[in-house]
């Protein structure tokens, strides 16, 4: 996985690879292969930059403050630092990128259901011919139904903190990330909680592979990641946003991010 940090106004871009962040539970400077740096200021010498760094650890509990760890999962986080070498000016999106990820398959792109997204209950029918293989777990209704939605990225990434600066925290936002027109097509659900379990690969977020009061499902026309996520990709390389800050320039120094790697154990 890579994570981009783009700069509109004078289209500076830093991208690094953290895919390789598990082999190293002590602090390694990267690669060059591993990063890349485009600016458009061209007095600054990459060569004199200190490199990224980064380091893994396990963890007990999750970055996203919205998922607890009811099965007391350890959670896998990397902790990567970097270099801004020239203020990077607002507004700053930051991006994740996959590669070799068809998102364009034909059975994959097709496979959820408009109407549950929108938070109607939908017949036993419709739901086998929308979401099958992942439309019905021990006769339970998945929610979200269908392959998009069980295969969700979901790498948890922070805020920036400044390594110098310890209290000086650059914040993004999730609000406004999503198309206008994709936010129309989600609601809450109505589905009772007794009826739904989340897909495969979210089930160990919540108690047993269950939703619970305490643990409820997403409200899907509130999560902007999971929109842009189920803007399916055209090509199998491809970026997605994750987060922005519209109001406030990324200062040059050097910053610290950590990352809530997808699986867990």
């Amino acid at each position: 996985m890579l994570i981009a940090f783009l700069s509109l106004l004078q289209v500076d871009e830093i991208m690094i690879n953290y895919s390789y962040c598990r082999q190293y539970p002590n602090p390694v400077y990267l690669v060059p292969e591993l990063y890349e740096y485009q600016l458009s200021d061209k007095t600054v010498n990459l060569t004199e930059m200190e490199p990224p760094a980064y380091h893994y650890s396990n963890e007990s509990t999750f970055l996203n403050p919205n998922w607890g760890n009811p099965n007391q999962l350890t959670v896998p986080r990397c902790t990567l630092d970097f270099t801004v070498p020239t203020t990077m000016k607002g507004p700053v999106y930051m991006y994740y990128r996959l590669t070799n990820f068809y998102q364009n398959h034909r059975q994959y792109i097709k496979n959820f259901d408009s109407s549950q997204l929108l938070g109607e209950v939908v017949s036993s029918t419709t739901l086998h011919t929308d979401c099958d293989p992942l439309a019905y777990s021990n006769g339970k209704v998945i929610y979200p139904c269908g392959l998009i939605a069980n295969s969700m990225f979901n790498d948890t990434v922070s805020n920036f903190t400044s390594i110098d600066h310890p209290s000086l925290i650059y914040s993004f936002s999730s609000n406004n990330i999503a198309w206008p027109s994709d936010k129309k097509k989600y609601g809450p659900t109505k589905y009772p909680l007794s009826d739904i379990v989340p897909p495969p690969n979210w089930a160990n977020r919540y108690p047993n592979g269950q939703y619970t009061a305490e643990y409820p499902p997403p409200n899907l026309s509130q999560d902007e990641h999971f929109m842009v996520w189920m803007h399916v990709a055209a090509l199998p390389d491809f970026r997605k946003i994750w987060g922005r800050n519209d109001s406030s320039d990324l200062p040059a120094g050097r910053w610290r991010v950590t990352i809530d790697m997808s699986k867990c154990a």
